[in-house]
């Protein structure tokens, strides 16, 4: 989804991946069993070092060049928008800059030791620098401008200089607010005070968490994963989970709410709703609902600002039964307070579901797969190809002329699943082909095909790892038409997690030491033409221009992305002849024409790209004008990737209502393809490519 709010997260000094776990000294034995912290960071280093050089399945050389690459990331990972350190304190750590690769082989953490001390002073001086700029009020008439984005800045010279970045900063952080809490009302002195002693509240508490005392351990795993992702960006370390929430989740017992939380500076929203969560079926809680507050233990409500996003969850899940209020700002500007009973998130509801789309005289079979999910705990558990299987054999009963799977946001999953439904649509044959260090294994499936007809594959640059090998093993084939973006992620590489510790003896009543874990990428695969996915993504046959198309979130945007290759392509038969092929391709083409619709939604999405590199002006006038026009760019997408009312499909759903016939995300996901206007252009592609024989 996007947002006019092009600087997120524009205050935020720490790695936000590492937040949701404890480090190593909290989380694996009691306060009176604390380790040495240099033992422990020098173990867990030496762990990550020896896997990343033996089992990754391209090793990257660890040497002076890539101690100069982690020196420059992680000092600019601590402050990435260039408002905590000086330019004095980079010069003094300058002389970490070539040894690094050194102190890595030996498990030392002088680099980082040195770095985050001088951090923390840094730290504590603007959160006290912030409070003095804040106690009086701004004067926004007068043109000045701030950038934003960290990349386009250097670290300030001197204290003056950076002090005038916190006053702009401030002056900033307190626009937004008073643009948040506005609802149409002119400026006001009441208004600016109200939303600087906001602002002052959210920033003291951002300071405090950044300083408290997980913080030593959040950021050695900062730096950890800074080393990881510099080998490949799907590598990362995962410090010792808390006990208590490892036998938690083991145990089944939390429950919560269904929401999926986003953080806007410092604000954390609601970015969507959970289908069969408690939030959705209530109808009380909505996507971009501000969470200002949560009810503790006792019933009192705790204001959220500044909190970690994380730690918001954790409050908003809890026992199965028990209540819990949040107190939101609807999008309206009104305040309202909601009380929910927590439960258990039904996984059925958010499995694959199918239904048939009625346009030009067909009727289309329509399938949705969120992810390519797997119970690995228990062998009889939910499987996703088995669901797909399900909604297929619906489908054929409907007699349906043709079928669009939809694989848009699609980030991936497990591999067996993604070969066997490939299968449900080619019938025998290779499928993939995965490569590690040593070995090149082909996968096949070996049974009769499930479906013959029509078939597109809908895709954006979301759909990553298992949605591509389906999309390319389709393709390649010559089974079915993709559509959707110019191409897809560009995920080729597969992960293993490996545990590293050590174990204890009971009979000296020496306990287990756990270090983390390493996401370690082992595994490359390829498609059956002998092409890699990495990088390129899978291309679409026919483009259909989306909203994330100008945003840097592909793989190779990652400037440590692994680079593509080939190797020999498998042995298969392609499902149609090349002349028959050539003539789906150029009708299904054809069908797409020139929609005035895309056109809207690729020059927006270009418009809202490109403001996000801009200055922004501290002048209120100016200010206002920005964000009404960076309001109306999303505006015009919203409403371009929408059929009005009266071009809206008929749609009929497969699931049965009977056992819960009050399933409003139903209702609403029914609604929702009607009007999607990527659907709709889709459905004229396929209902055209059926005439073909």
């Amino acid at each position: 989804m996007m947002n006019n709010n092009s600087h997120l997260n524009v205050f935020k000094s720490a790695f936000c991946a590492v937040v949701f776990f404890l480090g190593p000294l909290q989380s694996t034995m009691g306060q009176s069993e604390v380790p040495d912290i240099v033992a422990v960071q020098k173990n867990t280093i030496l762990r990550v070092m020896q896997n990343l050089e033996n089992k990754h399945v391209r090793p990257k050389s660890i040497d002076d060049n890539f101690s100069k690459i982690i020196w420059m990331k992680f000092l600019t990972g601590l402050d990435p928008n260039k408002n905590v350190f000086l330019k004095s304190d980079l010069e003094y750590l300058k002389k970490y800059e070539l040894v690094i690769d050194n102190e890595l082989q030996e498990g030392s953490a002088d680099f980082f030791t040195a770095a985050y001390q001088i951090y923390h002073k840094r730290l504590n001086e603007a959160a006290a620098g912030y409070k003095r700029i804040l106690e009086k009020p701004f004067d926004f008439a007068k043109n000045e401008t701030i950038q934003l984005n960290g990349d386009l800045c250097d670290f300030a010279a001197n204290q003056a200089a950076l002090t005038q970045l916190w006053q702009k900063k401030a002056k900033y952080l307190v626009l937004k607010k008073m643009s948040d809490l506005n609802n149409g009302k002119n400026y006001s002195p009441a208004l600016e005070k109200e939303a600087r002693v906001k602002v002052d509240k959210w920033v003291s508490n951002t300071f405090k968490n950044l300083t408290g005392p997980s913080a030593l351990n959040e950021r050695f795993s900062q730096y950890i994963n800074t080393i990881t992702l510099e080998v490949d960006p799907h590598t990362s370390y995962f410090p010792p989970v808390k006990a208590r929430s490892v036998n938690d989740q083991m145990a089944k017992r939390f429950y919560g709410l269904g929401l999926e939380l986003q953080d806007k500076e410092g604000d954390v929203f609601i970015k969507s709703l959970r289908p069969g969560g408690v939030a959705i079926k209530s109808g009380l809680v909505d996507v971009n609902d501000r969470i200002l507050s949560i009810s503790d233990a006792k019933g009192t409500m705790q204001d959220v600002t500044g909190v970690p996003i994380t730690d918001i969850a954790d409050m908003i899940r809890g026992e199965k039964d028990s209540e819990v209020s949040l107190g939101l700002l609807k999008s309206s500007g009104q305040e309202k307070t909601v009380a929910l009973k927590r439960s258990e998130i039904k996984d059925e509801e958010g499995r694959a579901r199918s239904a048939v789309i009625e346009k030009n005289g067909y009727k289309i079979g329509y399938i949705y797969l969120q992810e390519f999910y797997v119970d690995m705990v228990n062998p009889a558990g939910i499987r996703s190809a088995d669901d797909v299987q399900r909604e297929l054999i619906k489908l054929k009963a409907e007699n349906v002329n043709g079928i669009i799977f939809d694989l848009r946001g699609n980030g991936g999953g497990s591999l067996d699943e993604v070969v066997k439904m490939s299968g449900y649509f080619l019938g025998k044959g290779p499928k993939v082909q995965i490569k590690d260090a040593n070995q090149l294994k082909i996968h096949t499936t070996n049974e009769a095909s499930l479906y013959e007809g029509p078939l597109v594959v809908l895709v954006n640059e979301q759909s990553a790892s298992a949605s591509e090998i389906f999309a390319a093993v389709i393709q390649d084939y010559k089974r079915g038409i993709i559509i959707g973006s110019p191409s897809t992620y560009g995920k080729g590489t597969a992960q293993a997690t490996l545990p590293m510790g050590k174990m204890g003896d009971k009979t000296k009543g020496t306990p287990n030491v756990s270090y983390g874990s390493l996401r370690l990428t082992q595994h490359q695969f390829y498609r059956v033409n002998g092409a890699s996915t990495q990088l390129r993504g899978v291309k679409a046959d026919v483009i259909l221009p989306g909203k994330l198309a100008y945003l840097k979130i592909r793989e190779k945007d990652n400037v440590t992305a692994l680079t593509w290759d080939s190797i020999q392509p498998a042995v298969y038969t392609e499902s149609n002849k090349a002349a028959i092929w050539n003539n789906i391709l150029h009708l299904a083409k054809e069908s797409a024409g020139q929609d005035e619709k895309f056109k809207i939604v690729d020059e927006n999405s270009k418009l809202l790209a490109q403001n996000q590199l801009s200055p922004v002006s501290l002048n209120i006038d100016k200010f206002n004008k920005e964000q009404a026009k960076l309001s109306v760019f999303a505006k015009h997408i919203d409403q371009a990737i929408l059929l009005p009312e009266f071009k809206k499909n008929k749609v009929k759903g497969t699931l049965d209502q009977s056992a819960d016939p009050g399933n409003e995300w139903y209702k609403k996901w029914i609604d929702g393809l009607s009007a999607d206007l990527y659907i709709d252009k889709s459905l004229d592609i396929v209902t055209k490519i059926i005439t073909v024989k």
